[in-house]
C-alpha cells in the first residue's frame, strides 16, 4: 500500500507539473469559506443517560477547487473544526475509518467524456444521502451509515460520461474498516452509474468494502488474522421531481454472505421548495445494522474481546425547514429541525444558520 500511495503522490506532482506548462489558459480557482452554527437540544431526553443538549453539525469547512489549463482539474475540501475538534487533528489523517480535516483532495485529468481522478475521495456509493455535502446534512435525518462510515478515502476512480447523460465510475480505494490502510493492505472497490438529466435520476453502485478476518472464538476473544474478507454492497437511489415537489428513495444492503441480506438501510425524502427563498425536507427510514464503531474496533492492531455481533433496528425521520433570506442568493441557509430516532428518547430540535461565501481568486 506505501508503493500505491507513492505512485499516486508521483502522479499528482507530474500531472500538475504538466499542467502549469499550459499555462493561464483555461485555469481558474475558487475558495468557498462554509461556517455552520447549529443549537440541537433534546426534549424529553434523560440527562442522566447522557447529553441533552449539543452543537450538532456545527463546523467550519473550505472548499477549494478549480481547472489548471485544459484536461486538469482538483477540489480540496477541509474539515476545520467540528463540535470535537480536537478528533479531526488526533494522528487521523491516514487513517481510513475515521473522520479527519482533510475530507478530500484530488486531481482529475479529463479528456472528452474520459476521466481520472486520483487522491482522496468520496466512495463511489449509489445514494442520495451520500451524495449531499457533509455541511448542508442534517445528523439526525440521516442513517447510520452517513453518521458512523468514513466515506472519504485514498484511491483512483476511472470514469466516463455515456450518451451526455450518464456517468459510469469504477472506484479503487483503501476501506473503512481498517485504522492504518497503508500498512494492512486491506482495500475496497466499487462500479457506479448515475443519471442527472430530466425530471427522473438515479445513482446506482456495487461495492466490496474490505474487512480484515478474525480467529478465535467468543469466550476466548478474537484476534485479527491475515485474510482479508468483503462486505457487499449494492445501493440504488431514485429521485422524481414533479414541479416543485421532489420524491427520493435510498435503499442498500450489506452482506458477507453472497447475497443474504443481512445489514440494510431504506430511506425515503419528500423536498418542497415552493419559492426560491424556502424549501421543506421531510425525511423518515429504517435500518437494520451492527453498530459500525464495533465492526472499527474489530480492524486495530489489537486483540479483540468479545465483539458485538447484534443488529441494531433503528426507525428515524423529522422536517427540515430551510429559509434563504438574502435576496441574490442563496449563500446563507437559516434551517430549523425537528428529528425523532426509536433508538433516544425525546425529539432533537435543531435550529441553526449556515454561510457559504465564495471567493474566486482567478
Amino acid at each position: 500500500m506505501r508503493r500505491i500511495l507513492f505512485l499516486i503522490a508521483a502522479a499528482l506532482t507530474v500531472s500538475l507539473a504538466h499542467a502549469q506548462e499550459v499555462g493561464n489558459v483555461g485555469t481558474s480557482a475558487q475558495l468557498s469559506i462554509i461556517p455552520r452554527i447549529d443549537l440541537n437540544p433534546y426534549i424529553g431526553f434523560n440527562s442522566d443517560a447522557g447529553t441533552d443538549f449539543s452543537l450538532s453539525n456545527s463546523s467550519l469547512y473550505t472548499l477549494f477547487e478549480g481547472s489548471l489549463g485544459e484536461h486538469f482539474s482538483y477540489s480540496i475540501m477541509n474539515h476545520w473544526l467540528s463540535e470535537e475538534p480536537a478528533s479531526l487533528y488526533q494522528d487521523t489523517f491516514f487513517h481510513s475509518d475515521v473522520v479527519n480535516w482533510c475530507d478530500w483532495a484530488n486531481l482529475t485529468y479529463s479528456a472528452g467524456d474520459f476521466f481520472v481522478t486520483l487522491g482522496k475521495n468520496p466512495m463511489a456509493l449509489g445514494l442520495w444521502e451520500q451524495d449531499a455535502y457533509d455541511y448542508e446534512s442534517h445528523f439526525d435525518l440521516n442513517s447510520t451509515m452517513w453518521n458512523e462510515m468514513q466515506v472519504y478515502q485514498w484511491g483512483v476512480d476511472v470514469g466516463a460520461t455515456i450518451l451526455d447523460q450518464y456517468t459510469a465510475t469504477l472506484q479503487f480505494t483503501s476501506s473503512p474498516f481498517t485504522e492504518r490502510p497503508f500498512e494492512s493492505g486491506v482495500f475496497s472497490s466499487g462500479l457506479m452509474l448515475r443519471k442527472d438529466e430530466g425530471d427522473f435520476n438515479f445513482l446506482a453502485s456495487f461495492n466490496l468494502l474490505g474487512v480484515q478476518g478474525l480467529s478465535g472464538d467468543l469466550q476466548n476473544g478474537y484476534e485479527l488474522d491475515r485474510s482479508t474478507r468483503f462486505i457487499k454492497m449494492p445501493c440504488l437511489g431514485v429521485k422524481y421531481a414533479f414541479g416543485d415537489l421532489v420524491a427520493g428513495l435510498d435503499y442498500s444492503f450489506r452482506s458477507e454472505e453472497r447475497f443474504y441480506v443481512n445489514e440494510m438501510n431504506v430511506g425515503g425524502t419528500l423536498e418542497f421548495t415552493p419559492s426560491d427563498k424556502l424549501s421543506f425536507l421531510l425525511k423518515g427510514g429504517y435500518e437494520r445494522c451492527y453498530p459500525i464503531s464495533d465492526r472499527n474496533s474489530m480492524s486495530g492492531n489489537r486483540k479483540v474481546v468479545n465483539p458485538v455481533f447484534s443488529l441494531d433496528k433503528r426507525f428515524f425521520g423529522g422536517l427540515a425547514a430551510h429559509y434563504f433570506p438574502l435576496r441574490d442568493n442563496d449563500a446563507l441557509r437559516l434551517h430549523a429541525v425537528v428529528a425523532y430516532d426509536n433508538g433516544f428518547p425525546g425529539l432533537s430540535i435543531n435550529v441553526g444558520a449556515l454561510y457559504n461565501i465564495a471567493i474566486r481568486i482567478y
